[in-house]
């Protein structure tokens, strides 16, 4: 059970404003520290906390019985629910080891049969083109990187990745090293040497495309008409070139604009293209740049839109991520800071 001494030394001090015969000066200093955070009231002390005032329990009795309330009487409740109802109501030194020690001492909390452990999260292997995880590949085993500098330097060279990517359950996957790495242990598992080094490095494999030149950015409008003048053009090389072709030059070619360069009658106003195609519908958003303006106003001036309360403190709140540099407006949240376009024309 836990000591109510120190209690009785706070109150005391604040009944009185004097403390034990034998305490010493630290004892005092520590005391009158304390007595900050109780209040003597109605006969009773009191704990302050977050604008609630606590009961002080002041006795071994009292604590029993909140105990059996709290625990035993409320469907024998776990160490953490009980704890947190408690705290709600009542203070005392050793509040959760005296809820620990109550339940490991309850004959039916002890005789339930023990929860079942939650599964272990998933892993994923962080080498770049690699997607093993621990659930596809149960199989495999995951090895967390060093924390010497110069091994941790030659992982990242076989994962191709850098410092920034790291993370504190960051992983390569055993298909990275080689069966000389492995040791066997005394129950018969396979383990990862301590000075162990990668040195197999994933290759991705991908299909060659044909890159696109200036001409065919001139003459796609989207994405997709991209991609389909590149396979074209690919299939035109593999036919034979004995056989009769149409003649490019005889058809009629529009050249069109990108999108962001399309001339709009009002700069700030936001337009909804719908593009269609045989297997999906999408949705175009043309950007807009009021809310930089506003922003951009709001830096240099001081000097919110007129809009309702809710508008106005989000783009407080979001101008905090800006500033003017030489009546430039950057974009601050990185490093080096980034240049935010406020016109079609400056895109």
């Amino acid at each position: 059970m836990p000591c109510f001494d120190f209690l009785d030394k706070v109150e005391l001090f604040l009944r009185m404003g004097t403390f034990p015969v034998d305490a010493s000066k630290s004892s005092k200093k520590v005391t009158r520290a304390a007595s900050k955070r109780f209040l003597y009231k109605d006969g009773r002390l009191w704990r302050t906390y977050r604008g609630r005032l606590l009961r002080v329990v002041r006795s071994d009795e009292e604590v029993r019985e909140i105990l059996t309330r709290y625990h035993d009487n409320n469907n024998h409740a776990g160490r953490v629910r009980a704890v947190k109802e408690i705290m709600m109501m009542y203070y005392w030194v050793g509040v959760t080891e005296a809820v620990k020690s109550w339940i490991k001492a309850c004959a039916i909390c002890q005789s339930r049969s023990p929860a079942e452990p939650p599964d272990p999260p998933v892993q994923f292997c962080l080498a770049y083109g690699c997607d093993s995880s621990s659930y596809v590949y149960p199989d495999l085993s995951f090895h967390r990187f060093p924390k010497e500098v110069e091994r941790r330097r030659r992982w990242l060279a076989v994962a191709q990745r850098d410092e920034g990517s790291l993370r504190m359950n960051s992983c390569l996957c055993s298909r990275h090293f080689e069966p000389s790495c492995f040791t066997l242990t005394e129950e018969g598992q396979l383990a990862l040497m301590s000075d162990a080094v990668p040195n197999i490095i994933p290759v991705a494999v991908q299909e060659e495309v044909p890159a696109p030149s200036d001409e065919d950015f001139l003459h796609s409008n989207t994405l997709e008409d991209l991609l389909s003048s590149a396979a074209a053009a690919a299939a035109a090389e593999t036919t034979d070139p004995s056989e009769p072709g149409f003649d490019q030059s005889e058809t009629p070619v529009e050249l069109q604009e990108h999108q962001y360069c399309l001339p709009a009658a009002d700069p700030d106003a936001r337009t909804v293209q719908i593009v269609k195609d045989d297997k999906r519908r999408k949705t175009v958003i043309e950007p807009s740049f009021s809310a930089y303006n506003q922003i951009a106003r709001y830096l240099s001036h001081r000097i919110l839109p007129m809009q309702s309360k809710k508008s106005r403190g989000a783009l407080k709140r979001m101008a905090k991520r800006f500033g003017l540099i030489d009546g430039v407006l950057m974009y601050t949240r990185v490093c080096p800071h980034l240049r935010v376009p406020r016109s079609r024309e400056e895109v």
